[in-house]
């Protein structure tokens, strides 16, 4: 009886994890540094993938992660990043700021180490751009 309790659990918890979802699909984008010291950033609900700044195909760091904010313009990570044999707890937001040109839409990204240290300063963020999503989209 025990097994199956667990083997419910574990399934229901795994369902929950491969449902979860962007509520605004724009984050499902990849993210164009808009500075030549940011790579390429790739979000999904579960990790983020960071490129280095000088080849957008070659991977940096990859972080597991927790969606713990999830609104429609902006969400939030909790990530394990692995650094030198040593996992960094990291929180990662992401804020749609606005449209930059036609064809960017401007996305900010804050990192912090603690929750109660994030502090929504546009001078501290790192600056992506994105294809913002067409009206029937």
């Amino acid at each position: 009886m025990k097994k199956l309790v667990f083997l419910l659990i574990f399934l229901f918890s795994f369902a929950a994890k491969a449902e979860e979802q962007f509520i605004n699909p724009v984050f499902y984008q990849p993210l164009e540094p808009l500075s030549r010291t940011t790579g390429w950033t790739y979000l999904t609900p579960t990790s983020i993938e960071f490129r280095t700044p000088l080849d957008k195909n070659l991977i940096d760091s990859i972080g597991i992660c927790n969606l713990i904010e999830n609104t429609q313009n902006r969400i939030t990570f909790l990530c394990d990043f692995q650094w030198f044999n040593k996992t960094h707890h990291i929180y990662f937001t992401y804020v749609i700021k606005d449209l930059f040109m036609l064809n960017c839409l401007r996305i900010l990204e804050y990192s912090y180490y603690n929750k109660n240290d994030f502090i929504e300063n546009e001078t501290d963020a790192e600056k992506y751009c994105t294809q913002p999503l067409s009206k029937s989209d």
